[in-house]
């Protein structure tokens, strides 16, 4: 899969053709990072003060999260995000800040609700509709992969065969402010039915 994914897109500093956007490639972050550590110590160019800064970093995130811990109820900084933060780009970013906004607001509408029809309870509430969602948002993960992998293995057939890289093209590059524009719609429409989907989970009897 991973072969599959470099011959159609490439990878930031890896591509396959000489003729590819570098805009273009598959962004991957984690193996840039990997690589980039890997070439650094085979090579010895590390910074090894990047390395340093970083443990000291990880070491002041993790105090200030047990602090926050046993001082709040409900604040805390986990490591492992604020690590994705620095290192993942803004495009990757995005969905997971209006994830983490979308999760608030629905969980404490369900909270609220669930005091209301099911004072007896709520916990039992909540997490029925919760994994609804989890179910949905998989699913929505797992077949966005699988189109992803279907589209690399189009575009590889097509360039083998001497075709274009762009074989499922339908309109001209000029079209593309408008694909953002419509791209933007399509998620605000996901949004709204993956919150009305969790919302109407019906409770377990």
């Amino acid at each position: 899969v991973l072969n599959l994914l470099y011959e159609a897109y490439g990878f930031p500093g890896a591509m396959p053709r000489p003729d590819m956007d570098p805009n273009q490639v598959l962004s991957a972050p984690q193996a840039t990072l990997m690589a980039t550590i890997a070439k650094g110590i085979f090579n010895n160019s590390m910074d090894w003060s990047y390395i340093l800064y970083g443990v000291i970093f990880g070491i002041i995130i993790i105090i200030i999260d047990v602090f926050l811990k046993k001082s709040t109820k409900n604040l805390s900084l986990p490591p492992l995000a604020v690590g994705m933060g620095i290192y993942l780009p803004p495009t990757l970013q995005m969905p997971l800040v209006v994830g983490a906004v979308l999760s608030y607001v629905v969980n404490r509408y369900l909270r609220k609700r669930a005091e209301v029809r099911s004072p007896q309870n709520v916990a039992n509430d909540v997490d029925t509709c919760n994994r609804r969602g989890i179910l949905f948002a998989s699913g929505m993960i797992v077949g966005e992969s699988l189109m992803g992998v279907l589209l690399a293995g189009v575009i590889v057939v097509s360039v083998t065969s001497g075709g274009s890289e762009a074989p499922l093209r339908m309109v001209s590059d000029s079209f593309g402010d408008t694909a953002q524009w419509l791209g933007l719609l399509v998620n605000i429409l996901l949004i709204i039915e993956f919150a009305r989907r969790v919302i109407t989970a019906k409770l377990n009897k």
